[in-house]
């Protein structure tokens, strides 16, 4: 169901243009294929700053048109300016908002909320629309080349909205009502498939124009994964600790890769290299993208890697539960720096077109002590911009060859 309702709107009056630049992050995974590459040196161009949400700060935020997005466990999806973190407006939902955001050409911004809503949010923070899908949105929102909205529901299905009305074109259901956390991928050689995985343990190759089952490969485990697609091949993880890499032309697995943790994470990729993260091996893997051959694994981590990899051209940024954001040699996998947060990193960065990173923190598991000391509900949670160029020694960093 479609609604059209008036909400009230925390806003200031802002009149900037916000249209997307070339270098932009405007959404999960960079570009629909969830490469999480952009090709930009170290510089930065802005000192650093921080918002305090006081809750959890999950998602990944999206760069364009010089703002910067993001939701929290408060409720609130947040529009700040990209260069000094002033905040522009607020919108409340009805729950969490975990769903990384995905912006339009427009400048408009789309995501899902604990609430079972997508919102689609002007420029100024004002509501388009709402489409009611169920269960506890937690999947990030992704928005086609035609400008429709690919997002999983907590309820089983995944949906294709349409960009103006926010009506359905198609729903696809799993069969159960198990949550589809993945973002759905779309390769541009093969923009009609759509790949996402299920916590019912299947990984699902979706017909992007009718919404049919193309193929289901059973991964025997579940998790929230999302997967990269170069060419016709799909990369994805998984909680039985593999990374698959899938024809998404067939279904068939071509090759996997045991990293000895649960892969919570999504790959990412540059150059013939993916990069992946896992959990109880503590661990990042740079692959060769061919027959997952390891070129090297960086493992400088006393806690678990959540966080998807985002690549530069010289660098790998993960978040941990070490609460760092670890920046590590793209070629050699040595470490370069950590930036240290406020809590858990489960938040991919956003690497704008000057170098500059955007990501949150999310509160620790804590104990009836510290819930007094953090103000009584235990959560914590903060947006950072991060500037590379102030925590980088030249030395430090190997150029590409």
């Amino acid at each position: 169901v479609c609604l059209f309702v008036c909400v009230f709107v925390c806003c200031a009056c802002v009149c900037v243009s916000a249209q997307l630049h070339e270098g932009d992050w405007p959404q999960f995974g960079r570009f629909t294929n969830f490469s999480s590459f952009n090709p930009v040196g170290n510089d930065g161009g802005h000192p650093e700053w921080s918002f305090d949400a006081h809750d959890r700060v999950v998602g990944t935020p999206a760069v364009g048109g010089g703002r910067v997005f993001v939701g929290s466990d408060n409720g609130f999806m947040y529009c700040f300016e990209q260069n000094n973190g002033t905040l522009l407006w607020q919108f409340r939902t009805g729950g969490i908002v975990r769903s990384s955001p995905a912006l339009s050409l427009d400048g408009s911004v789309v995501f899902g909320s604990y609430d079972g809503y997508v919102y689609r949010l002007s420029t100024t923070g004002a509501l388009v629309w709402r489409t009611k899908i169920g269960g506890q949105v937690y999947c990030p929102a992704t928005i086609a080349s035609d400008g429709s909205v690919l997002i999983g529901s907590g309820a089983g299905e995944v949906y294709r909205l349409d960009f103006n009305s926010g009506a359905p074109m198609w729903t696809f259901s799993t069969g159960n009502a198990l949550p589809v956390n993945s973002g759905p991928a779309i390769g541009s050689d093969f923009p009609n498939v759509v790949v996402v995985r299920s916590y019912d343990e299947n990984i699902y190759g979706i017909d992007f124009n009718t919404g049919k089952n193309l193929w289901t490969v059973a991964s025997h485990g579940g998790g929230g994964s999302s997967a990269c697609i170069v060419g016709k091949i799909a990369y994805i993880g998984s909680w039985d600790m593999n990374l698959r890499a899938i024809d998404i032309t067939t279904g068939q697995v071509e090759w996997m890769f045991n990293a000895q943790g649960e892969i919570e994470s999504h790959p990412s990729y540059a150059d013939g290299v993916v990069y992946v993260s896992a959990e109880e091996s503590l661990s990042v893997f740079a692959l060769n993208a061919e027959n997952g051959e390891v070129l090297w694994q960086y493992n400088r981590t006393t806690e678990e890697f959540n966080g998807s990899p985002s690549i530069t051209n010289d660098l790998v940024f993960v978040g941990s539960n070490d609460h760092k954001m670890h920046a590590i040699d793209r070629f050699n996998g040595t470490r370069v720096f950590v930036f240290k947060t406020c809590a858990n990193v489960f938040s991919s960065a956003a690497v704008a077109d000057n170098g500059m990173l955007y990501f949150g923190c999310n509160s620790v598991t804590a104990d009836d002590d510290t819930r007094v000391l953090l103000g009584g509900n235990g959560n914590s949670g903060k947006l950072y911009a991060v500037n590379p160029s102030l925590h980088i020694s030249n030395s430090t960093v190997t150029t590409q060859r």
